[in-house]
Order: structure tokens, then C-alpha cells, then sequence
């Protein structure tokens, strides 16, 4: 190995094993069919409860989101979820796999799209997903959810974008109150995206961050006060990789270190794209985990 492919980029990583680390795609063998059994699994799950679809909550043709309610919901508890992809891929649609668990749990699921890189930068993409919360708040009494009890999920990206709307400060622009977000469930996420940026392949050659952005929305460099913190759940699957597992430790010891709530769970044998199906598995222990987080 040359002396520049064994230099440090990142924490101990060299920039090869920084790469490594990250490059999920790679850790899950005949991934591609794994991925066709979800679509499949995702589009009966929508077969199975009633819906309405492709609302629009911006002016992005991505700006799109689901609502799933229950039969005769009036102010019952709000989840929405944020699809992962890679900030670069994927769609609400398979993100109605848990939309018949928890519905019937008695929350209404709103699976949100947003736009995508390279079209679009982590800037909009941080907007999209702030929007869809802020749109929720304001409008979900219409479709029989409680506005005061909101809740945002999701995993991979999804996750890193749940963080992001824990962030501090933006909740004002959007004309909602400063703790809005009541609780989340980060599952699988990016919180320091400082290494996206160190990495020399991965998403960031589609987001093109720079540091000063990597630190801006990195969920782990900007904790909530104390009295607006809402309670938080970190996930990830104990074969993932390990920049994942350690990424997800770390913001968890960080919400701990600093009083914040927060309760961290390892899923036995769940790799990191069979995280997305978990919220779906009434019986596990994620899903029962959300549901008494929400009061349910």
C-alpha cells in the first residue's frame, strides 16, 4: 500500500477503509432480489389498507406524501417516514411495507418523497423533508391525525434526515413550534456527514457537500435544548457494517451524555436494508418500541 492510500482521512480510517465501510451495496449478498421481494412485499402491504397518495406538500414534483390512516381516525398519533437511498434513490411507495402495522396500532403513517441528488443538494433535500414535517403539522387534522403528536421515522439516509429534523432552529421558519416533533426513530443513519465528504466514493460524488454543509446537517454537531429535546430511538442491525454501528452508538452516547431521552436498540440478524422492513414487524421489538413512544 503507497503512502497516500494508508493516510488517516477520517477518525482511523484510511480513505480505502473509510469507503469500505460505508458502501452498504456491497455488504449484502444477492441484494438486488432481496430488494424485488420488498417492492413486492410493499405493494400487497398497500393492497391491504386505504390510503391517499401523492399529496403534494411543496412545489418539487418529489414533493409528494402518502397518508394512511385508520378506519375512523380523529387525533390519533402522526409517524412520518423518510425513505433511505443513499440521498440519491428511492421512493415512499416501498414505504408502505409498515403502513398495515401501524395503522392498525392506531397511528397514521405518512411515508414522504423528496427530491434527490444529484438534482438536487442536501440543502433542498434537509428543506423537503423539514417542509413535509412543517405541511404535516399544520394540515394532518384533516385526515384525522393529532397535530400535537407528531413523530418522524426512517432508515439509511432516511435516518440521517430523521436526525436532521431534531436539529435545532429551522422549526421558526416554517411556521411551526420549536418542538413540534414530539419523538423519532433514527434507524441505520449517517450523523456525522463529515464522513460522506472523506470519502472518496459514496453518495457525497452525487451530493458534492463541503464541510461547512457535512457539519450543518450533521445530526450529531447540534443537539436540541433539554426542554424542546423529544424522546429518541436509535436502531441499527447488529451484522451491519461497522462505521454504521459506530455512527449510531456514538449519537446515541451523545443524546445520553447530554440528559437527552433515548433509547438504543440492536436488531439480531437484520442487515442494513432489512432495517427498512422492521417498523412493519408488529411482533418485534422496534415496532413495539415506536408504538409506546407515540402513547399507543
Amino acid at each position: 500500500m503507497n503512502e497516500q492510500a494508508s493516510e488517516i482521512v477520517y477518525r482511523d480510517y484510511t480513505a480505502e477503509q473509510l469507503a469500505a465501510g460505508m458502501a452498504v451495496h456491497q455488504s449484502v449478498e444477492n441484494l438486488g432480489a432481496y430488494m424485488k421481494q420488498s417492492a413486492e412485499l410493499a405493494e400487497a402491504a398497500r393492497a391491504e389498507v386505504s390510503g391517499q397518495f401523492d399529496i403534494a406538500y411543496g412545489e418539487h414534483p418529489l414533493q409528494k406524501l402518502d397518508i394512511y390512516a385508520p378506519e375512523g381516525a380523529n387525533g390519533a398519533p402522526v409517524l412520518i417516514d423518510i425513505h433511505g437511498g443513499g440521498w440519491t434513490a428511492g421512493t415512499k411507495e416501498t414505504r408502505s411495507l409498515p403502513a398495515p402495522a401501524i395503522t392498525s396500532a392506531g397511528a397514521v403513517w405518512v411515508p414522504i418523497d423528496y427530491g434527490l441528488a444529484p438534482d438536487v443538494d442536501m440543502d433542498a433535500i434537509v428543506d423537503h423533508v423539514r417542509a413535509a414535517v412543517a405541511w404535516v403539522t399544520k394540515n394532518i387534522g384533516q385526515y384525522g391525525g393529532d397535530p400535537d403528536r407528531v413523530f418522524v421515522s426512517g432508515n439509511s439516509a432516511g435516518g440521517h434526515l430523521t436526525g436532521s429534523t431534531l436539529i435545532p432552529g429551522w422549526q421558526g421558519d416554517y411556521g411551526i413550534p420549536a418542538n413540534a416533533i414530539k419523538g423519532a426513530c433514527a434507524m441505520s443513519g449517517v450523523y456525522d456527514l463529515e464522513a460522506l465528504v472523506k470519502s472518496p466514493s459514496g453518495a457525497n460524488q452525487e451530493l458534492k457537500m463541503d464541510m461547512e454543509t457535512a457539519r450543518r446537517f450533521s445530526p450529531i454537531l447540534h443537539l436540541p435544548a433539554a426542554d424542546q429535546a423529544p424522546s429518541l430511538i436509535i436502531s441499527y442491525g447488529e451484522p451491519e457494517l461497522v462505521e454504521f454501528k459506530r455512527q449510531s452508538q456514538e449519537f446515541a452516547k451523545v443524546w445520553r451524555d447530554a440528559g437527552l431521552s433515548v433509547t438504543e436498540i440492536i436488531v439480531p440478524g437484520a442487515h442494513h436494508f432489512a432495517m427498512s422492513r422492521e417498523l412493519a414487524d408488529a411482533e418485534g421489538e422496534l415496532h413495539g418500541a415506536v408504538i409506546q413512544m407515540m402513547g399507543l
